[in-house]
């Protein structure tokens, strides 16, 4: 093993021996693993997954006892790190439910964010959900999506009233960013132009 670390690098050579009787292991793989160093008993733990907040505020999103798909932030103060897992020294009990997939969205939910749970739900996992954070079933979709037409053909301004359709929302994105990016080539190539006469 090396005596000093590669500080470029952030590495330290060594050679590891491993038992490898079933041949899994090829000359030319790429191997991950962790060292232990340390172990202790009954040290309360949390996904890293599920850490919220700024270095100097750390936030978790605990579910709600009393209210179905509601969630409470509660701020913890940490302890050891490693590559999965994190200790958690306050602001958690056992027993308590974590957040672990989708708590970023949570922090966008509600509080002045503009956004809804619904929407930071639907963003964060990419389908739809009920106003209540509950997953939305087929029943629930085919009847939103009837109830969409039926309120858009009863308008009574006629300027079409109903949310804008996907594929339309779609388009208006694409056509905006072609725009933009037709109109930076087109400065670009101005300014090498008069550069050039210069």
């Amino acid at each position: 093993m090396a005596l000093e670390a590669d500080r470029d690098a952030g590495s330290v050579s060594g050679i590891f021996e491993i038992q490898n009787p079933e041949g899994l292991l090829q000359p030319g793989m790429r191997v991950e693993f962790s060292l232990v160093t340390a172990q202790r008993d009954n040290v309360l733990t949390i996904p890293r997954s599920a850490v919220q907040g700024s270095q100097t505020e750390r936030v978790i999103y605990i579910k709600d006892f009393e209210l179905a798909n509601a969630y409470i932030k509660s701020p913890v103060t940490l302890g050891e790190w490693n590559d999965e897992s994190v200790e958690v020294i306050s602001g958690l009990f056992p027993g308590d439910e974590v957040v672990t997939e989708g708590s970023y969205s949570l922090s966008f939910a509600g509080g002045g964010s503009g956004l809804s749970l619904k929407e930071a739900l639907d963003a964060a996992h990419g389908h739809e959900h009920n106003e209540d954070g509950s997953l939305m079933t087929d029943e629930q979709k085919a009847a939103q999506s009837a109830e969409s037409g039926h309120d858009e053909g009863h308008d009574d301004h006629g300027t079409g009233g109903g949310k804008a359709s996907p594929l339309l929302l779609g388009w208006a994105i694409t056509a905006t960013v072609l725009f933009l990016l037709t109109a930076q080539m087109l400065w670009n190539k101005n300014r090498k132009e008069k550069r050039s006469d210069a």
